[in-house]
């Protein structure tokens, strides 16, 4: 703590000093790096310093950023730094970007790529459910088709993506998955009784 402690007496002092006071905190906060950033961030009297702490950051250090961001609840050019985190190929900063202050800014296209990407990242729904809570009509047939994708490729589904789809069920895309049941392919009709099973249907 007298580590952080000084570090947030030097931002006060001169906000710059957060370039080289950042990077240091997975080692001298150890466990705590992640709180201790934000708390840094914090301290900041603008977002100038903001962007390029995450561009040139280590995963620890954009999944801070981006939760700094979701506190400050904020609509400006930052919430492109979360756009690109969704877009990202880590889930921890995925799943930091599904913060509830950033999710409520986005569209709801936007948010239904999240959520998607979610799905295809194998990121436990629950873990995200500011993400969940923006579903609507068009994200449950978009989750059906994801299902629809994976039964046909003989792959195995979540059961977490059935509350989504069954909040607005799609009728034609789950007759689709139904007929899974009876396809030729071995792999598909397993996939597709697996999958409605998790479903209740079966």
């Amino acid at each position: 703590m007298t580590w952080l402690d000084n570090a947030l007496q030097q931002i006060q002092e001169d906000p710059t000093s957060i370039r080289k006071l950042f990077p240091m905190a997975t080692r001298k906060a150890g466990p705590e790096h992640e709180a201790a950033r934000i708390k840094m961030l914090a301290e900041l009297p603008d977002q100038e310093e903001i962007p390029d702490l995450y561009r040139y950051g280590d995963v620890n250090e954009k999944r801070a950023v981006i939760l700094a961001i979701a506190e400050r609840n904020t609509k400006d050019q930052l919430l492109d730094l979360a756009r690109d985190a969704f877009r990202s190929n880590d889930p921890r900063l995925v799943t930091a970007s599904a913060a509830p202050g950033i999710v409520q800014n986005l569209s709801d296209e936007e948010a239904d790529q999240l959520l998607m990407k979610c799905l295809f990242m194998g990121i436990p729904l629950d873990r995200v459910p500011a993400i969940t809570g923006r579903s609507t009509a068009r994200t449950a047939e978009m989750a059906a088709n994801f299902v629809l994708e994976r039964v046909c490729a003989g792959r195995d589904v979540s059961p977490d993506v059935w509350p989504i789809i069954d909040q607005h069920p799609p009728a034609e895309v789950l007759n689709q998955i139904e007929e899974q049941l009876a396809s030729a392919d071995p792999e598909r009709r397993k996939a597709a009784a697996q999958a409605l099973n998790q479903r209740g249907k079966v």
